[in-house]
């Protein structure tokens, strides 16, 4: 089983993408990974590949230096999507994913950091990723951008400040916009990153939150872990 994971932001100390990675090597499989930072080149062809996970990162789908980059991502989610082979996309992997399929990515106006609540909805009910699992999750988020629901596209998970969490377009193309798969050593390093010093953030809120998440890794990490194995064992299944 080989995948292709897409790392449009991020660098390669992300501990090698928490338990989604650890959830393909699990079950003998292998990431083959593409890095914007570096200067990978896409794979131009999808033969050799049984599916695609994008991952998340600090960029925005919406930056017009990066649409040259996003468009071109679009056209290899749409080729993945269109031979059946499965897609997951996770935060800005779920904006990239909406994106391709004609939505648009736009700022939210706030930070949307932390464990937060979310509904599974009535349409999750009978879906082969989500079916069966508890209503309410507490699933770590940690992002500035939404996006429009694209119109192919089935919404299975729903937040209150930011309403659009999850969706499936046909089968086999996944799109969560929380980060389920993180582990606290993740989280310091995002954190560390992206946040702490960061002029643009209020830093006493920015510690504030950080003291937050810590609370909040001790009640919640043992719920997300189980939600991350249980549906990347599923969405390993469709492969």
């Amino acid at each position: 089983m080989k995948i292709v994971a897409i790392m449009a932001g991020g660098m390669e100390g992300d501990l090698e993408s928490g338990r989604i990675g650890e959830a393909v090597r699990d079950r003998g499989g292998e990431l083959q990974w593409f890095y914007r930072r570096h200067g990978d080149a896409l794979p131009e062809s999808i033969d050799d590949y049984d599916g695609l996970i994008v991952f998340g990162g600090e960029v925005s789908v919406h930056d017009p230096a990066l649409k040259p980059y996003f468009d071109q991502l679009g056209g290899l989610i749409r080729q993945f999507h269109e031979a059946g082979k499965p897609i997951l996309g996770s935060c800005l992997g779920c904006q990239s994913i909406a994106y391709a399929f004609g939505a648009q990515v736009r700022p939210q106006g706030f930070l949307e950091y932390g464990f937060t609540p979310l509904r599974l909805n009535e349409a999750a009910n009978g879906d082969p990723l989500l079916g069966g699992l508890e209503q309410e999750q507490m699933l770590f988020e940690m992002h500035s951008d939404t996006f429009d629901l694209p119109e192919q596209a089935t919404l299975l998970m729903e937040g209150e400040a930011v309403t659009h969490q999850a969706f499936r377009i046909g089968e086999r193309t996944y799109a969560f916009q929380c980060h389920f798969e993180v582990t606290p050593e993740i989280v310091g390093i995002w954190t560390r990153r992206e946040l702490i010093g960061n002029p643009g953030q209020d830093q006493q809120q920015v510690a504030n939150l950080v003291e937050q998440v810590g609370r909040d890794f001790e009640r919640y990490q043992a719920q997300q872990t189980q939600f991350a194995r249980t549906l990347m064992a599923r969405w390993l299944d469709l492969i």
